[in-house]
């Protein structure tokens, strides 16, 4: 079972309805359950699957001003029975658990309820650490090429879009690390993937 806690670490004056936007906006990505609001700046949702916590973290990583816990309880399994809401407990506060206090702006942190499973918990962080680097050295150019080209579009009519041409698309998907974007998030699915197999 998986879970995100994100802590925001911004500057924003009206941080209460900021970060109550934000749990509504991320509630509505696939596989993503409610955020349960943890106070004034934490949030924490159950995610159905690895994919869906990479749209989680990329999204809130891009935002910049956002500390993220994963969790992961690899003997735990989402169901319907009348141990799912203990067991959704658990992960969540694993989740928690991954946070340090003086969690940094844009970085993610992970914790593997299980035992000896550190260095996985280490390597998720890592991958996400790279696809951070990838994305904060992005120009706004950047970000609305490779945004619309995750919204769905090829390149053609991301160009269109944009009003440019082909060439120029793909010269600002090349500048803006769109290649090792995707291979960033297929390695972070992985890890996760695994990570979340009982050993």
């Amino acid at each position: 079972m998986l879970a995100v806690h994100a802590r925001y670490r911004g500057r924003s004056v009206r941080r209460a309805q900021l970060v109550q936007r934000s749990a509504e906006a991320l509630a509505t990505l696939d596989g993503v359950g409610e955020f349960e609001m943890l106070g004034v700046e934490d949030i924490c949702a159950i995610v159905d699957s690895a994919h869906s916590v990479c749209d989680v973290v990329m999204a809130l990583l891009a935002d910049g001003d956002w500390a993220i816990g994963i969790g992961v309880t690899p003997s735990l399994a989402p169901s319907a029975d009348a141990g799912a809401a203990e067991d959704e407990a658990t992960t969540r506060a694993t989740a928690t658990a991954s946070l340090p206090k003086n969690a940094r702006p844009a970085q993610v942190y992970a914790k593997i309820g299980a035992r000896g499973r550190a260095s996985e918990a280490s390597d998720i962080a890592a991958v996400f650490a790279l696809l951070g680097y990838v994305l904060h050295k992005r120009t706004i150019e950047g970000r609305e090429a490779t945004a619309l080209v995750r919204g769905g579009l090829n390149q053609n009519e991301a160009a269109a879009e944009l009003g440019i041409s082909k060439q120029a698309m793909s010269q600002r998907l090349q500048a803006a690390g769109w290649a090792a974007e995707m291979a960033g998030w297929q390695l972070a699915i992985n890890v996760m993937e695994r990570a979340n197999k009982p050993a």
